[in-house]
């Protein structure tokens, strides 16, 4: 045994914590020392009377650490699903450093806890369906959350173009489905850069002016 495990702390008391009972409080030498989480209480198969030198406690801590991060994704992806980049932002910004940001995203990657295809692919199906929009801007709001090209143009290839100008024409007379217009100039002129804000392309915005324009004379009849 070398001169520092001779020296070595011993843990004296673990005590579990009253406002958060999954943290366990340990004592070193009768004095308090740090707070882990008891699932790496259990994983180095912590207990009183071990014996615990600077690398043991490094180790510990380096684990408690990963763990925390580890808690604090699992809670911010409860509320709804999250990309990758995302979770990498969120623990970045919460203050781990990169290395365990990245190592918690690889780890919930793998137990498929994040799956940005799957993530891509509802996002579009929810705003096709709730807050219609058009390809351009799908491909927009998947970029900024860090999604990537291929998982993007995945997602944005189960769009048909009848689902498209479906939502295209929607959304149009949803927001001017009430207001009459002197001529189709001024229908154009007012809705076309609405559409085209939403990210339609020219050719389905010019079928949906079309289409309100037939039913404005229509109803005119």
């Amino acid at each position: 045994m070398s001169e520092e495990k001779r020296t070595a702390a011993v843990i004296t008391r673990l005590e579990r914590q009253k406002k958060n009972k999954h943290r366990i409080n340990v004592y070193l030498d009768g004095e308090y020392a740090f707070a882990i989480h008891e699932d790496v209480l259990v994983k180095y198969r912590l207990n009183k009377g071990c014996k615990l030198d600077e690398a043991d406690m490094k180790e510990l801590l380096d684990a408690e650490e990963k763990n925390r991060a580890v808690q604090y994704a699992l809670r911010y992806i409860s509320h709804r699903p999250r990309t990758v980049e995302e979770v990498r932002r969120y623990l970045l910004d919460t203050g781990f450093p990169a290395s365990v940001a990245d190592e918690t995203v690889s780890g919930f990657i793998k137990r498929k806890y994040l799956d940005d295809r799957a993530y891509a692919r509802q996002w579009v199906e929810e705003r096709l369906r709730l807050k219609p929009r058009g390809r351009h801007l799908l491909r927009q709001e998947l970029q900024a959350r860090g999604i990537d090209g291929e998982d993007v143009e995945a997602a944005l290839a189960q769009v048909e173009q009848e689902d498209e100008e479906a939502a295209c024409l929607s959304i149009a007379r949803k927001k001017y489905g009430q207001k009459r217009f002197g001529s189709f100039q001024e229908m154009r002129n007012k809705i076309g850069p609405f559409l085209q804000r939403k990210g339609f392309p020219h050719e389905i915005i010019k079928k949906t002016l079309e289409t309100l324009k037939n039913e404005s004379i229509n109803q005119e009849m």
